[in-house]
């Protein structure tokens, strides 16, 4: 990050906390609340220079490692019979609607095979992370994991013509290697990168889990707002109660899969997971069952901690409470956020502890106004959640950062003009107002703007594929883009870092004003003008 824009980021938190300090308290006090809140956590992800961070993220990995080794599970028998028996249930379920002759197993091989997919990132000992330049590389896996590989090649005819065609699919790779990747200014995040062979088996097997859980009424994929709604409904009534797990998908261990899982799933997680990980060019031995950038890794430990919030209601009720049934109105697992009960907080964390894992008490909640889940602050029911902003390298970030602070605002009825007056100064070049409809990197969403209008788009970027041998494949998937020519097919790369180009637009036939009411009332697209108007 250039000099240049450190500087504009540190001048923008300096100004904002100033504003927010010396604002006029009073009305709802979820309001003075909600200044605080931006106050702690407006450098959360900030990413500012900070030498030393990535050996501090794999010291702290290493260190996690080691110390999971030592993890003892001092569950109950009645507690791991519980959540197994839901598990069980959960996946038998699943079992049945993918075969219904498949009564009481836990596990049907087709779906993992037929789920199968390539990862969206980077792959151990393959190049590139979109899915044409991966589909015609030989699968790297870990030996285990080999049979697995093997198998999903068979089942696909375009590879298997092209593994007779030109030999074997598949190499061994020893495991995976762990990256570290920017979380905000004070850490960074590790997680692993695995054999590509291994994540196609991974994600199946998430996949399946996904299934099992949309089954009995968890949809992963729409489940934030469900924990946001229940957060919440918890800091207007106290009845409910948030918890917050401290590096959770590294701290499942095997023996508590082992406890929990049925054998056949174990079994699989076994085969699947990197047992090694290179790091810092040596391969260690991993002691959890799975990592952050494995494949089942969040399906996994979502599912996990599910059967435990079960088994521990069913307890407290004195096995009144069926272990079949998930009342989700007052329930919420995605991943290591979870919501219960207040009367369960308690005995839940010491069952948690006991299973290997660590509370955190700082973002855990089960007293007071406040409740946090999945991103969504509330105070006595008034959303209080912060905005974020990472970087101001380019003009797309900044309007980024400029729509956040004018929604913030409307949301707060507030003004913070010379936070805003910060950020349009770096904006370089003229300064783009677009209708409220448009994506914030496209410029200041406002209702007053000019019937023809020019606005930002990130620039397409275009590779052309090399082989055709997996374009019908492919284009049936939607990942190729025809080119001029009929041999000439060409994919979009994921880029880290996306210029800008700027492309011109219009407001439709009818509309007058650039105004969106499904998102803004008349006051708060007036307040938004009137903010832009006291900046010039």
């Amino acid at each position: 990050m250039a000099k240049a824009h450190v500087n504009l980021l540190l001048k923008f938190f300096t100004t904002l906390q100033a504003e927010l300090t010396h604002a006029p308290r009073g009305g709802h006090p979820g309001k003075d609340f909600a200044r605080e809140r931006l106050c702690s956590r407006m450098r959360k992800r900030a990413l500012l220079p900070n030498p030393g961070l990535k050996d501090k993220a794999i010291d702290n990995f290493l260190q996690l490692n080691e110390a999971v080794k030592g993890t003892s599970i001092s569950l109950a028998n009645r507690e791991i019979h519980l959540a197994s028996l839901f598990i069980r249930f959960v996946l038998e379920k699943q079992t049945r609607s993918y075969d219904p002759d498949g009564v009481q197993e836990v596990l049907h091989w087709p779906a993992v095979f037929d789920q199968w997919r390539f990862g969206p990132g980077a792959s151990n000992g393959i190049t590139g992370t979109h899915v044409a330049e991966k589909v015609g590389q030989v699968m790297t896996t870990t030996l285990s994991n080999k049979p697995l590989t093997d198998q999903i090649r068979m089942m696909s005819p375009y590879h298997r013509a092209k593994d007779g065609a030109y030999g074997a699919g598949s190499s061994l790779i020893e495991g995976s290697k762990l990256a570290v990747v920017p979380k905000n200014e004070d850490t960074m995040r590790t997680i692993a990168i695995e054999p590509s062979g291994n994540m196609a088996v991974q994600l199946g097997a998430g996949r399946y889990i996904e299934d099992a859980l949309r089954g009995i009424g968890l949809d992963i994929k729409t489940q934030q707002p469900k924990n946001k709604l229940l957060a919440l409904r918890g800091s207007l009534d106290g009845q409910l109660s948030t918890i917050d797990l401290k590096s959770a998908s590294d701290l499942i261990t095997l023996d508590l899969v082992r406890l929990l899982w049925p054998p056949e799933w174990f079994d699989l997680f076994e085969k699947s997971r990197s047992a090694r990980m290179k790091v810092r060019d040596e391969y260690i031995t991993l002691n959890m069952i799975s990592t952050m950038g494995n494949g089942f890794t969040f399906p996994m430990m979502t599912l996990t901690l599910l059967s435990l919030v079960v088994a521990n209601r069913v307890l407290l009720s004195n096995f009144e409470v069926s272990h079949r049934r998930v009342d989700w109105k007052r329930t919420a697992v995605f991943g290591d956020d979870i919501i219960v009960p207040t009367a369960e907080f308690l005995p839940l964390c010491d069952m948690l502890t006991r299973a290997g894992l660590i509370v955190n008490n700082d973002k855990s909640y089960s007293a007071g106004p406040f409740r946090e889940s999945c991103g969504g602050d509330y105070y006595e029911g008034y959303d209080v959640t912060p905005f974020y902003v990472k970087s101001l390298c380019s003009n797309a970030e900044i309007y980024v950062a400029i729509n956040q602070l004018l929604q913030w605002c409307c949301k707060h009825n507030t003004s913070l003009p010379q936070s805003l007056a910060v950020l349009v100064s770096g904006i370089v070049g003229r300064v783009f107002f677009v209708p409220e409809w448009y994506g914030d990197d496209a410029g200041i969403r406002t209702a007053l703007v000019a019937r023809r209008f020019e606005y930002l788009r990130p620039k397409p970027v275009r590779v052309r594929l090399r082989s055709l041998d997996f374009a019908v494949m492919l284009i049936s998937g939607g990942y190729l883009i025809p080119g001029d020519k009929p041999d000439q097919m060409f994919f979009a790369p994921r880029v880290k870092n996306p210029k800008s180009e700027v492309r011109k637009g219009r407001l439709p036939e009818g509309w007058l004003s650039g105004w969106d009411p499904c998102l803004r009332s008349h006051q708060e697209s007036d307040h938004v003008i009137e903010l832009l108007k006291m900046i010039g």
